[in-house]
């Protein structure tokens, strides 16, 4: 195979903060490589380089031999790279195929050609067995079928080299499969792809080699065959045992007293069926279930971001009526939701400025606001949950996934809550920085807080509930205790076996 690119001694740094130290990086045509490491160890900041979002402060690229200067996104598209970020870039007011071919329509004599974009797209679906039809607006779409939509686009600019960022996040097993089939295709028609996932059981199944970086260095490159999830592991964190050790450690439920809640017959329209079920102080109570079984509308429910159009809630045996998220934080329920980036956190703010912003109220003196008061509070929760940071005056959209994702969680710290729902909490995060997270849950249900854990990981639930629910189709179908129950236990519920 010929070399398509190369990237050799790459440095990055933000003022003082040397985030990238001589990186090399090469890449052949119709390979498959993985690009591995921990939240913060530089895989979002080498492949922004390479997409032309950032330059590199020194270092060269090199494509197809010629060497290159990635000036913007625009002529990085044009030299035929292509990034499907973990952060969807689709524009929701917008149809399926305006948003494939946003930017590079066609058009002639003032008008846009529609029916060749739609020919194109229908071309497209075939060739790669997508599904969706293209009229419909992003945001009728799930969370999955914009994640297709977005790889759709990918392929659509036939691209040399296509860069897949946490691409299988939000995806079901059977849109697993499918991105997987894509990846195979277009292998076989030579195009080379850049696959950045912390679901190792991907990286063994679908690529040929594997980089791997840490702390922005570039640690060394292997043959997948080489390679095994401890080596990995090993390699990525510098650490000769850092695995998620095994089942539910320490217990601290109080089943003597009133649920701290209890849901009756919740629902709303078809899409939640009556879920009923109790969480007592100190209890972690897991949800499991696929992509699309509903367990974030339950969530959205309980915490009052939707409506629920039956059924009724007791907190500490006390009715409660729970109609927006403002109500629920006064009622001593906090959510840490799937969609950090829009739902979680406000990018463009400090990251004090978030820590702080369902409490705000404790940080006013009179009438005025005491940044002081804030900073410290952001100060402490940086050491407590180990949030890797220059200062908690930097923009929290420069932090890493895993580190943004504390954030969202440190807003709770210090407050006297009874509920936090931890929504799909690892999504994309790296293995020490889950081990930071199940801390946290740790600690909130060790002081008497009930906990919701939401997961697609059974490993992780069981590992985390005393308690699993198991979600199909907006309805609660099982429920069991965490005493020697596996996987397939649960599985087999999922799937109705």
């Amino acid at each position: 195979m010929n070399q398509i690119l190369e990237m050799k001694q790459i440095c990055k740094d933000f003022g003082s903060v040397k985030v990238l130290k001589n990186v090399d990086f090469s890449l052949k045509k119709g390979e498959i490589r993985a690009l591995l490491g921990a939240n913060g160890a530089g895989k979002s900041t080498l492949i922004k380089i390479l997409g032309g979002v950032y330059p590199q402060t020194s270092g060269e690229i090199f494509l197809n031999g010629h060497k290159i200067n990635l000036k913007d996104s625009s002529y990085s598209k044009q030299l035929g790279i292509s990034i499907i970020y973990q952060e969807l870039s689709l524009v929701p007011t917008l149809s399926v195929i305006e948003n494939i071919f946003l930017g590079r329509e066609y058009a002639g004599n003032c008008f846009l050609k529609k029916r060749k974009m739609e020919q194109e797209y229908a071309d497209i679906c075939r060739q790669f067995s997508f599904d969706i039809p293209g009229n419909v607006m992003i945001s009728k779409l799930s969370i999955a079928k914009q994640q297709m939509v977005e790889i759709m686009k990918a392929v659509s600019t036939n691209a040399d080299i296509i860069i897949m960022d946490e691409p299988t996040t939000s995806l079901t097993n059977n849109e697993k499969e499918g991105l997987f089939a894509i990846i195979t295709q277009l292998k076989a028609i030579g195009k080379s792809i850049i696959y950045i996932s912390h679901i190792l059981e991907e990286v063994f199944l679908n690529c040929d080699n594997a980089s791997i970086m840490r702390n922005g260095t570039m640690v060394g490159s292997y043959d997948i065959k080489e390679l095994t999830k401890e080596k990995i592991t090993q390699l990525m964190t510098g650490m000769e045992s850092s695995r998620i050790s095994g089942k539910k450690q320490t217990i601290h439920a109080d089943y003597s007293r009133e649920p701290v809640l209890e849901v009756k017959k919740l629902g709303r329209g078809n899409v939640v069926k009556d879920i009923s079920f109790k969480i007592y102080k100190g209890e972690v109570v897991g949800f499991a279930g696929l992509v699309g079984s509903k367990r974030t509308e339950i969530m959205n429910l309980i915490y009052g971001a939707d409506r629920s159009d039956r059924g009724e809630m007791l907190k500490n045996g006390k009715p409660v009526i729970v109609k927006s998220p403002k109500q629920a934080i006064k009622h001593k329920i906090g959510l840490i939701p799937e969609d950090r980036k829009h739902l979680g956190l406000i990018l463009g703010q400090e990251i004090y400025k978030n820590s702080t912003a369902v409490q705000i109220n404790k940080f006013i003196n009179a009438v005025f606001l005491n940044t002081g008061k804030e900073i410290a509070f952001a100060e402490y929760s940086q050491k407590t949950l180990g949030i890797k940071m220059n200062n908690v005056r930097q923009k929290v959209k420069e932090l890493s996934g895993g580190n943004q994702q504390k954030v969202v969680v440190s807003k709770w710290l210090n407050q006297e809550m009874d509920l936090i729902i931890y929504d799909e909490p690892t999504k994309g995060i790296d293995i020490r920085a889950k081990e930071d997270i199940f801390h946290t849950i740790e600690e909130f249900s060790s002081h008497g807080v009930g906990v919701i854990f939401v997961s697609s990981d059974l490993e992780e639930v069981l590992r985390i509930a005393d308690r699993v629910l198991v979600i199909r189709g907006g309805s609660i179908v099982s429920e069991m205790k965490n005493e020697n129950l596996t996987v397939q236990d649960i599985m087999d519920r999922i799937f109705d076996v």
